[in-house]
């Protein structure tokens, strides 16, 4: 009996930490301030999602090269952070449900010359209906700027 609580608590802990050492507890400071600087300036950003049956496809630009670079590095940093399995906003339904749906998920990004193209395509139903949500919420970050980025968002699945 000893040795199976042993070999679960390795387990239980092992779990926890699949993510990365980079990716680990909150976000670095670098990423807080480039979401700050975007909100500050979602007014210079333009976004335009088409809702697919399998996902949506998402155009985001500016005419500001420096937005355009930090959006670029967000992007960046949070797939891979998601890719790890590592958690993002853990108080907000709807990202934890991303976090948990984001290995149903495949993403392609299209470097624009101003700004990216992402297509998101979901394995199943489930996962497609998150994708959009997510989708949707980016775009109230976009429209909205700092409200948006401070509120909680619903979950797509109840």
């Amino acid at each position: 009996m000893k040795v199976y609580r042993s070999v679960l608590i390795t387990l239980v802990l092992g779990s926890l930490t699949l993510a990365g050492p980079e990716f680990r507890g909150p976000l670095p400071e670098e990423q807080n301030e480039i979401i700050r600087y975007l909100a500050a300036h979602h007014q210079e950003l333009k976004r335009e999602v088409q809702h697919t049956e399998t996902g949506y496809v998402a155009v985001t630009t500016s005419e500001n090269p420096e937005v355009i670079a930090r959006l670029r590095t967000h992007f960046d940093y949070m797939e891979k952070r998601l890719g790890s399995g590592a958690m993002v906003r853990r108080w907000d339904p709807a990202f934890k449900e991303m976090v948990d749906y984001f290995d149903q998920l495949d993403t392609k990004v299209e470097k624009l010359e101003n700004g990216i193209k992402v297509t998101v395509t979901g394995k199943t139903p489930e996962a497609v209906k998150v994708a959009q949500n997510h989708a949707r919420i980016v775009s109230g970050f976009v429209n909205e700027g700092q409200p948006a980025v401070a509120r909680k968002h619903e979950a797509a699945i109840p």
